[in-house]
């Protein structure tokens, strides 16, 4: 799941439920009230208590986080760096895709075989198989997923299967808001090219309370369910004969518990059923009920699973020391950035056209020469296009007007995307060594994204210019990461709308 940056989530306390922000994602996160004072939970107590710090590290105070601030405790407390790291690098370590299985299908990568991978390859921010993450994709065709819903022990859910079924699978599907359904989603985005069916089952009750599966993973106890007492065969969820099923996805009852093993999150786990492997599965909630339901970060995951689509965004690297900081990187202007969290989940960004590009999504492809061009909006089988003279670094146009799936994006216009197959979403340096993969040139050059200020905002965007917008001796530029002058000149933007002209000079 992308990360979440302050947003007010809410979160059981004892009887009760409790508002948070939260700050972070699966591998580390830091909550606080409403009035900024870090919080803590407290598991003797069972309820959110104001945190403390003991030797760089949070410890609860034993004071309910809903009642008085206690003597000497300060605003927005965090931990030590080296103390972050630490945890960060355990649970990294523990949800990891850890690519250990030879029957796995690979993309063309620059690895002789699955065991030559360094163990900072597998990050989900870097793109090994030509800008894509390793293992087979599944972006073309009929694809059909599983999907289980999971009860606990002490917690079962008013949301039903027709529900799910009807979010996942239906035509014309708007329920509580969301702009279609999943399967329309992808259908839109790959412009017909992926047809992404779920067969949704249960739900099934697991063997104990919620507590429990905080701090152990029920994947594994609820596959034995499904196969050994509801008889599923696997087999038909492996559209390519592999042998391996596609994607499992649970959605466990309750809404969504930032904690832990049941934070939303895509993994592997190996298990073997009648000669049919599982590997790739997506975990998240059903939500509180019916109207909780929303697309968003089942698409984004779903973008890992099938599409291997890597994280536009980045998480700090737990294993460099100079790779601390995160930041935003691509924003909310991906779905695999924050983009799935938009509209609260319900009007998910579009996969960017970079990564649609790489999904070989995109069968018209324009090449920028001199000349007078139209950008048009929702045009997903298109990408337009400016090579320089490296086959793996070029500069994408795309139109990102507010308008259907862009309507909730925080700026409106002419998107240009600087390109590079080989870099990494965890640099936001902008050094010819360590830069991301897909950069989004903000408008006003501020480089908020970089320096993880926020997700987006007004200005990120190109609107209606007269003259240079973009060039070598522009803030930001059209150099190639090198430093060397790519050529690029783009000139006279039009106002956002379905279709944005703009003017391509290409120096010499």
């Amino acid at each position: 799941m992308s990360a979440i940056v302050g947003e007010i989530l809410t979160f059981p306390h004892g009887e009760e439920k409790i508002k948070l922000r939260v700050f972070g994602d699966e591998f580390y996160a830091r909550y606080e009230s409403i009035d900024g004072y870090t919080a803590i939970y407290d598991s003797e107590l069972g309820k959110y208590c104001f945190a403390d710090l003991e030797n760089g590290r949070f410890v609860s105070s034993g004071k309910d986080i809903t009642g008085i601030v206690p003597k000497g405790i300060t605003r927005h407390l965090k931990e030590d760096s080296s103390e972050k790291t630490k945890k960060f690098s355990k649970r990294y370590n523990e949800i990891r895709p850890n690519i250990t299985d030879p029957n796995i299908e690979m993309h063309e990568s620059k690895y002789d075989s699955l065991h030559d991978i360094d163990n900072n390859e597998d990050m989900k921010t870097r793109g090994p198989s030509n800008g894509l993450l390793d293992n087979m994709s599944l972006t073309n065709g009929d694809v059909l997923g599983l999907t289980v819903l999971v009860e606990f022990a002490d917690k079962f859910s008013s949301v039903t299967l027709r529900d799910v079924d009807e979010m996942l699978n239906s035509e014309n599907y708007h329920k509580n808001g969301n702009f279609c359904s999943v399967n329309e989603y992808f259908k839109t985005i790959s412009s017909g090219k992926l047809n992404y069916r779920n067969k949704v089952v249960g739900p099934i009750k697991l063997s104990k309370g919620i507590e429990y599966y905080k701090n152990t993973l029920f994947v594994e106890e609820a596959m034995d369910i499904l196969v050994n007492d509801l008889n599923v065969d696997l087999s038909q969820f492996d559209s390519k004969q592999r042998g391996i099923v596609d994607a499992i996805n649970f959605l466990y009852a309750g809404e969504t518990l930032y904690e832990k093993n049941l934070w939303p999150h895509n993994s592997i786990i190996n298990l073997e059923y009648n000669s049919v492997k599982t590997h790739f599965y997506l975990l998240t909630s059903l939500g509180r009920n019916s109207g909780d339901l929303s697309i968003g970060t089942f698409c984004h995951e779903t973008g890992h699973l099938l599409c291997r689509f890597p994280d536009m965004y980045d998480y700090g690297d737990p294993d460099r020391e100079d790779d601390k900081q995160k930041s935003q990187g691509i924003g909310a202007y991906c779905l695999m950035g924050s983009g799935n969290h938009l509209n609260n989940g319900l009007t998910p960004s579009p996969v960017c056209a970079y990564l649609r590009d790489l999904a070989g999504w995109c069968e018209n492809n324009i090449i920028l020469t001199d000349g007078v061009y139209t950008a048009r909006h929702g045009d997903y089988n298109t990408v337009i296009r400016y090579n320089t003279d490296k086959t793996n670094e070029y500069f994408l146009v795309e139109n990102r007007t507010a308008l259907a799936l862009d309507r909730y994006l925080p700026s409106s216009g002419l998107a240009i995307y600087h390109c590079d197959i080989n870099g990494s979403n965890e640099y936001q340096d902008g050094t010819p060594s360590r830069h991301y993969q897909c950069a989004l040139l903000q408008a006003d050059g501020n480089l908020d994204l970089e320096n993880n200020r926020n997700n987006g905002d007004s200005k990120d965007l190109f609107k209606e210019v007269t003259g240079i917008a973009i060039s070598g001796n522009t803030t930001p530029s059209s150099k190639q990461w090198d430093g060397v002058d790519s050529g690029l000149t783009i000139l006279d933007i039009t106002v956002p709308g379905e279709n944005i002209e703009f003017k391509v000079q290409i120096r010499q």
